[in-house]
């Protein structure tokens, strides 16, 4: 009995030892989440919304515009506002092949373009129509009312390459005809799209060019024709 009893004495004070000796205690940190706010201030001036915007070499957005050989005498529209048609080219076609019954000519133009400026600051958007006139002779004032248009690749872009919404700019589709007397759409920029400076491009893709078609039997003498393409911006519905 002694001899059990001094055993659980002894293994008592062992158990005490570890109880009542030098206890570590370790602290947890608990993590919450934080933020506060602060406010930027800054003071900004318009820019400039009445003088026309200057036509932007898109060969070259950064440098001097230089007009296209033989479209000289062509340095922009001078139009003002918030929404404006800064630049639009002239555009001359050569004649090609006659398939059947169809005459064709394309256009010689290697940075023909159309520059649209849209100062609003909105987002509203915007729409770009062409009506194409039918071709009348220099000579004998000849209309050759069976023609169309072809108007080719075309692409919209920024004068400034970090330009936001880059784009969404929608253009026609190249294969199909534009019917000449009919207003055609041929640029969209929807909602947040088509704000400041942009260039759509024409005939710069030769897979693609814009072609010219009529109905070979209308052409009765050899000269000059020429006709108008009246581009409008207006604003999205």
């Amino acid at each position: 009995m002694t001899i059990k009893i001094l055993g659980m004495v002894a293994s008592l004070a062992c158990i005490l030892g570890i109880l009542t000796g030098p206890t570590q205690i370790t602290a947890f940190a608990t993590t919450t989440r934080d933020s506060q706010r602060t406010t930027a201030t800054t003071s900004l001036t318009p820019g400039d919304t009445t003088g026309p915007v200057k036509p932007v070499d898109p060969d070259n957005p950064g440098g001097g515009f230089q007009p296209e050989p033989g479209d000289e005498d062509n340095h922009g529209t001078g139009s003002t506002g918030v929404l404006t048609l800064d630049y639009v080219s002239n555009l001359t076609f050569k004649q090609g092949a006659t398939t059947g019954q169809t005459l064709s000519a394309t256009a010689t133009n290697t940075k023909a373009f159309i520059q649209v400026s849209d100062r609003r600051y909105n987002g509203a958007g915007w729409k770009l129509t062409l009506l194409a006139g039918y071709p009348k002779g220099q000579s004998n004032g000849e209309t050759l009312s069976q023609s169309s248009l072809a108007i080719g690749s075309t692409k919209f872009t920024p004068a400034i390459a970090n330009t936001v919404s880059n784009p969404p700019v929608t253009t026609l589709d190249g294969k199909q005809p534009v019917k000449m007397g009919e207003s055609t759409l041929v640029g969209e920029a929807g909602r947040d799209a088509g704000i400041g400076t942009w260039l759509l491009r024409l005939n710069d893709n030769s897979a693609s060019p814009m072609r010219l078609f009529f109905n070979s039997a209308q052409v009765t003498r050899k000269q000059s024709y020429a006709g108008e393409l009246t581009w409008q911006l207006t604003e999205a519905p």
